[in-house]
């Protein structure tokens, strides 16, 4: 996952489960970010594969505005 924070892609979970739900705090209310995602298949606890393509998200703050 990379939320635009200038850290790139850092690890966010492993999970064999569909709907996951990330953890990351979201952006101050009243405004928003771009985060991307990307992964790749594990197979006894290895990766397999290629990464996924990237795909990106806008998220935004909760709040009042």
């Amino acid at each position: 996952m990379d939320c635009n924070d200038g850290n790139g892609f850092v690890f966010l979970i492993i999970n064999t489960e569909p709907n996951t739900t990330d953890p990351t705090p979201l952006p101050s209310p009243g405004t928003s970010a771009v985060w991307n995602y990307k992964a790749i298949y594990r197979f006894h606890d290895e990766q397999v594969g290629q990464w996924s393509d990237v795909v990106s998200v806008t998220v935004g703050g909760i709040g009042t505005f």
